[in-house]
């Protein structure tokens, strides 16, 4: 039976999800902005999906803003609230998800000026070396990734957002592969704004959030008054009360999921390190407990990948929207790994379906791959 082992590219519906959502697919769901019975019963649900979300980040409900998930979120972040007309840069790091680094090379095409903080080389931002650099950016804005969705790594964000004038500067963290994994409460943390996507924490594709206070200077979807007015178009009912019953599940299972997923990642880990010249990319640092980016060597990753999904196991290379580019992952060049290690790159990501036995049978699948290496390769890597 085929094992899945890429949750953060996508992690399966709970089961409770799809319980949630049914009655919205299957019989009529009135338009939340109409103000007969069915779409107050379709409103009603929107604002309870709502207050299931702000109760696991420690927000107001009146800040979350529904959108198609954390791509959407990112930009209307990024291209809604950032001024470029008074010269004061953004700042952010070089591991950002393409969904934060692609809008930011728009807006420097367009003169925003970018500052982007370097990792040290367990890919977490270093306070000592982004002290100064905040101190003197003077930023309107600091976006950080939460959780790299490649390694793992979790960011010092609080750390950072205390170090910016935060009259002056919004705070952000796309946290789309922390929230729901680990427990993240935006008013502990002192941010501004935070943005994620339903499917990594059990809900459907397609749904996810902006959570800000304030007002954006532009729109990104007009033409609708929804979600205050922040985001045309008649609301995806069914998969937003997917998320709002995700959001709930991720509270109430936070500790048992933080149990599992530690106990498997740590099983497949002591397991690889047995593989002579093995490498795990950022295992010194803080990481998420399901998450292990790693490396083999002389086996490149497009190739290690097509060998285990033949076998039945389902990674990746990293970053989902990236994995038609055959190139080293830029998070690996921010952290100055060598090109050739980095194009070995592979992710498992585990989940609550899988099991001790599953990581014994990757682990055992991955030590046979090795040992057909002819003996001068297998000997090289020790």
């Amino acid at each position: 039976m085929p094992v899945y082992l890429d949750h953060n590219a996508t992690s399966p519906m709970h089961p409770e999800v799809v319980d949630a959502m049914l009655p919205f697919l299957q019989n009529p769901t009135g338009n939340p902005s109409s103000l007969h019975s069915y779409g107050r019963m379709a409103r009603s649900a929107i604002e309870s999906a709502r207050a299931e979300v702000a109760v696991l980040l420690g927000c107001s409900s009146q800040a979350v803003i529904f959108t198609s998930g954390g791509t959407e979120a990112n930009n209307l972040l990024l291209k809604g609230y950032v001024d470029s007309s008074i010269g004061r840069p953004i700042v952010s790091t070089e591991i950002e998800h393409p969904s934060i680094l692609e809008p930011l090379r728009q807006l420097q095409a367009e003169g925003q000026a970018v500052v982007l903080l370097k990792p040290d080389h367990d890919g977490r931002i270093d306070l000592q070396s982004a002290s100064p650099v905040l101190a003197s950016a003077n930023a309107q804005l600091l976006s950080i990734i939460y959780a790299n969705n490649e390694t793992g790594v979790i960011q010092p964000v609080a750390e950072l957002a205390a170090m910016v004038d935060r009259d002056s500067c919004l705070v952000h963290s796309d946290a789309t592969q922390a929230v729901g994994k680990i427990p993240l409460d935006m008013a502990q943390l002192d941010i501004d704004s935070l943005s994620f996507s339903a499917h990594k924490l059990r809900g459907p594709q397609g749904v996810g959030a902006l959570i800000v206070n304030r007002k954006p200077r532009n729109i990104l979807i007009s033409g609708g008054h929804q979600e205050n007015n922040l985001r045309g178009g008649t609301e995806n009912v069914a998969g937003i009360v997917g998320l709002g019953k995700a959001a709930r599940l991720a509270r109430l299972e936070m500790e048992q999921k933080k149990h599992h997923l530690t106990e498997l990642r740590d099983l497949f880990e002591i397991r690889l390190a047995a593989i002579p010249g093995s490498v795990v990319f950022g295992q010194q640092a803080p990481r998420l407990p399901n998450t292990t980016y790693f490396s083999l060597p002389y086996y490149h990753g497009e190739t290690l990948l097509m060998e285990l999904d033949r076998a039945g196991f389902a990674l990746s290379s990293g970053s989902a929207c990236q994995s038609a580019v055959t190139a080293p992952s830029h998070v690996l060049k921010a952290m100055d790994v060598d090109d050739n290690l980095a194009l070995n790159a592979v992710r498992v990501s585990f989940g609550m379906n899988n099991s001790l036995q599953e990581v014994e049978m990757l682990a055992t699948k991955l030590q046979q791959l090795v040992n057909k290496l002819p003996t001068v390769i297998r000997q090289a890597a020790v």
